[in-house]
């Protein structure tokens, strides 16, 4: 294995090359998330108005003061709010893998915690793959199962015992 050197700085030592490939498969993990996220946002704003009338027709019993164009733009609303969200939550994970490359502990336990996430949502769309209507929703829920796989690889080889030792050192 050819350890990555890195920067001088006070117990850090060489990276392993199992920890690179590691980062390498979370930065992998975030574009699809990225794709994820772009092609379920083209599938709710296309499906928008579906949403609202079912939204609206569950509504109108108890709240009649909605009207549909009303309900269309707080389903568009809220297509926006989960964009906004998915990409915070991107961009957190790209610090977290930041840290991750730098050997923090820390680091590793949230991406541990993460893989278990995306394998959770993997086997919920595994079992839900052949309800999905439309390409974006088979792109979606085939993203999710090979997050889910890339996660793991790179959960594995963060335990690796060179990596292990990689991480106690820099532990902070």
């Amino acid at each position: 294995m050819n350890p990555t050197i890195l920067p001088a700085e006070s117990g850090i030592r060489t990276r392993p090359e199992d920890v690179r490939t590691a980062c390498q498969l979370w930065w992998a993990v975030i574009g699809l998330a990225i794709v994820r996220l772009a092609l379920g946002a083209v599938d709710g704003f296309g499906n928008r108005h579906d949403t609202a009338k079912n939204f609206y027709d569950q509504l109108k019993t108890e709240q009649g003061e909605f009207s549909l164009s009303q309900m269309e733009f707080a389903v568009s609303i809220i297509e926006v709010l989960v964009v906004t969200y998915g990409l915070a939550v991107a961009t957190g994970a790209v610090a977290v893998v930041h840290q991750l490359g730098l050997g923090r502990l820390w680091a590793r336990a949230i991406a541990e915690v993460g893989a278990v996430v995306l394998v959770l949502g993997a086997i919920g769309s595994l079992f839900g793959l052949g309800t999905a209507t439309g390409a974006p929703a088979m792109l979606v829920g085939a993203a999710v199962i090979l997050q889910a796989v890339l996660a793991c690889g790179a959960v594995f080889l963060c335990r690796r015992s060179e990596s292990a030792a990689y991480f106690r050192s820099n532990g902070h």
